[in-house]
């Protein structure tokens, strides 16, 4: 499951209600940096909120329900980190897709046109299993292995039948439910792609419609 999956359940992690989340959340946040410092945020926004609404002294000695300036300007803070967590963690996918894209373009660094053989050519380089994806009047032509932000990208390199070249460029093997991102770069049409089989990155001198064809296909 990815991390969008898990993300409802955040917040309900970091208010200690762990019996309403599920086994397999839990198991994903201790093993997911992100997550994990998400749950962190929405306890310390917890925190402040706790520390605003709490009643403090006046100077006659009685209790006031009003919250002082300096918690008012920090759970503001707070909730603003909160907020825009999530949009963080896209928009660093889709540098990401960028960056992999712009690395794609690079000739591949082990030629052959064998499925089998690029397949294991990519496990060995990646020490992961790579999707086993069957992509319809493609024919491979090799790959290439990159470090992009602390990522190991691996990209396949493909012939279309009109003779474009296309790249297919998985940035990790997290299976989630299929979405389309388009981006663009330097005038051409980049795919980030959650599929079922992981993350990749389709993009290439095929036109938009062809390179969407392929991208529903992961």
């Amino acid at each position: 499951m990815s991390c969008e999956q898990h993300r409802p359940f955040l917040s309900t992690i970091a208010d200690d209600e762990v019996r309403l989340v599920p086994p397999a959340t839990l198991a994903h946040v201790q093993a997911c940096p992100d997550c994990k410092g998400e749950v962190a945020t929405h306890s310390l926004l917890t925190a402040r909120l706790r520390e605003a609404a709490a009643p403090v002294p006046s100077r006659s000695g009685s209790l006031l329900r009003r919250p002082s300036a300096s918690a008012a300007v920090a759970v503001l803070l707070v909730a603003a980190m909160v907020v825009g967590l999530a949009g963080w963690y896209g928009l660093r996918r889709q540098d990401d897709a960028l960056a992999a894209a712009s690395a794609a373009q690079r000739p591949p660094q082990f030629h052959s046109m064998d499925k089998a053989a690029i397949g294991a050519w990519c496990e060995r380089e990646s020490g992961r299993p790579m999707p086993l994806v069957a992509l319809s009047s493609l024919t491979p032509v090799g790959a290439r292995a990159d470090h992009i932000a602390g990522v190991q990208v691996i990209t396949v390199a493909y012939m279309t039948g009109a003779g474009y070249r296309v790249t297919v460029s998985w940035l990790d093997a997290r299976p989630s439910p299929l979405s389309i991102v388009d981006r663009s770069a330097a005038g051409r049409t980049v795919l980030l792609v959650r599929s079922p089989s992981g993350t990749a990155v389709v993009a290439g001198e095929a036109p938009a419609p062809t390179l969407r064809s392929i991208a529903s296909q992961l």
